[in-house]
């Protein structure tokens, strides 16, 4: 009995020794951020192998020289390998641990991440704004390229990250001094501290120790394989100019045709002409010089044909009583466009004072009388106060409409109304002059957080005192408490977060990435 229940102990201890270890959570386009580790959550150590890549002799040689290089301030690197990303782009995924990881100090901005992705078969470079000038893109391109690519292909990944630390660390080295005397500083115990951490990683990793010019392309070495330099940003000048122009042609065109009645789908013809020269110029078809000159010379010759029309129009012969119709129809044509003399000032700004005299020619120029054929004057303001009724002069008196009274020898006098297009005030029902004023809002009962108000719309006659009344509902104001609240709940859930980010004694500490950095498929 006793030797069976020896056998038992034994099977279950072998059992038990057999288990395998308890799977690595399995990394995916859903779960990377979360999956990997930050190496700062690692015991303060500078590479992230979740899926156990590496040998941890190598491991451990890459975290002790790379906390020496970020305790000398030159530069933050952090390594990451993992077998596998998912759909996950890598450049995406190594941009995002960046900014997530906030990799190098917040001051200095001297991180770099170097991401390798085992089934995709490429590592990504990014790199912060500090380390931009030390390590522009086409350098970490040659970087991978010659260092870090070979090794990967035989799989060999442990002398591969090797590599490209060292050839990263060399880069960094500070140049040369002149050969002159001169006293020693600290550049000088930098730069001896760099080359003796650089031998050293470089004798593990069996790179050789002689200079290598990475600023020039190798014999036979492709530049483009595989390099996808970041691609450029929307030009800000030019989409600048676009928006501007939008506002400018929305206002040309709206000015141009109010006196269009159904005619509202016109506004497709500026917004597509925009398009044609905005969409070509950001793709690079239409030259940044010719974009702007066409940007500006279209509507230069749209309002010259414009001004040019009603220029013509304006100059048509037109009877004494259809004077104020023609004065009207020549302001409402204007209304809004005095800006063009300055912004186009080749042509218009001689355009506006002929356009003005011709406003002043239509009200002042003499005429004979309609009824006997002799000349007729304008009378003086206050002359003709006594010939205006006392609507017309209320009219006046709110600068509706100004009448021009005329007379001839004979005692005959004709009264021509000239309407004001920038006033507001309407015909009122009751006495039918122009003296009906915009509608003031008279509350009855104020609006609160908790419930509408309303009150009186009031429209009164400035002539005959007639009043229409309206009743308006006044909306409900919004509460601010809630919202103040919900912003000083989000700023201090900001701060906590800021916090933990610099906690401990690395001093990756709140680094951003440029954007910078480079990709190689091997």
């Amino acid at each position: 009995m006793l030797r069976y229940f020896v056998c038992w102990l034994v099977g279950v201890g072998l059992l038990v020794g057999c288990e395998s270890p308890e799977p690595a959570r399995r990394i995916t386009a859903e779960n990377y951020l979360t999956a990997i580790p930050d190496p700062k959550t690692l015991g303060e150590t500078y590479v992230s192998d979740p899926d156990r890549v590496l040998s941890p002799s190598t491991a451990s040689s890459l975290n002790a020289r790379l906390d020496s290089l970020d305790r000398s301030g030159r530069a933050h690197i952090d390594v990451v390998l993992v077998r596998s990303l998912g759909e996950t782009v890598p450049k995406t995924a190594a941009t995002a641990l960046f900014n997530k990881w906030k990799i190098g100090r917040k001051d200095t901005n001297n991180g770099l991440l170097m991401l390798l992705v085992l089934d995709q078969r490429r590592v990504e470079f990014e790199t912060g704004y500090g380390l931009e000038a030390d390590l522009p893109d086409i350098i970490c391109y040659r970087i991978q390229q010659r260092y870090m690519l070979e090794p990967a292909q035989a799989g060999d990944y442990d002398r591969a990250v090797q590599q490209g630390v060292a050839a990263i660390i060399r880069r960094l080295r500070p140049a040369a001094p002149l050969a002159r005397p001169r006293l020693a500083t600290a550049d000088d115990s930098t730069k001896f501290y760099l080359d003796s951490l650089q031998r050293s990683i470089m004798a593990e990793s069996g790179l050789p120790d002689a200079d290598d010019p990475l600023e020039t392309a190798l014999p036979g070495e492709d530049q483009t394989y595989n390099y996808a330099p970041p691609e450029p940003g929307l030009p800000i000048g030019t989409l600048t100019v676009a928006l501007l122009a939008l506002v400018l042609y929305l206002v040309l065109w709206y000015c141009t045709t109010r006196d269009l009645r159904g005619r509202g789908w016109l506004v497709l013809l500026p917004l597509g002409l925009l398009l044609a020269l905005v969409v070509p110029a950001l793709q690079g078809a239409l030259a940044t010089e010719l974009f702007f000159v066409l940007i500006y010379g279209l509507p230069l010759l749209y309002l010259h044909g414009y001004f040019g029309w009603q220029y013509r129009r304006a100059r048509r012969p037109v009877a004494p009583t259809d004077r104020p119709e023609a004065y009207g129809q020549l302001q409402t044509a204007h209304q809004g466009l005095a800006f063009t003399a300055y912004l186009f000032p080749v042509g218009l700004a001689l355009y506006w004072p002929c356009y003005r005299r011709h406003l002043a020619q239509l009200r002042d120029a003499p005429f004979a009388c309609p009824e006997c054929e002799l000349p007729m004057h304008k009378l003086d303001n206050e002359t003709e106060k006594g010939h205006l009724e006392p609507g017309q002069q209320a009219e006046e008196r709110i600068r509706a409409i100004d009448y021009d009274v005329w007379e001839c020898a004979n005692g005959h006098h004709l009264r021509l109304p000239y309407p004001n297009p920038e006033s507001e005030a309407s015909v009122c029902p009751a006495c039918h002059h122009r003296t009906f004023a915009p509608g003031r809002l008279r509350v009855e009962q104020a609006a609160t957080t908790s419930a509408a108000g309303w009150g009186w719309r009031i429209e009164k006659c400035r002539f005959c005192q007639h009043e229409v009344k309206t009743r308006e509902v006044i909306p409900q104001l919004s509460s601010p408490t809630r919202s103040s609240s919900s912003s000083s709940s989000s700023s201090s859930s900001w701060s906590s977060s800021s916090d933990s980010s610099s906690s401990g004694r690395s001093t990756s500490s709140g680094g951003s990435s440029g954007g910078g950095g480079a990709g190689s498929s091997w």
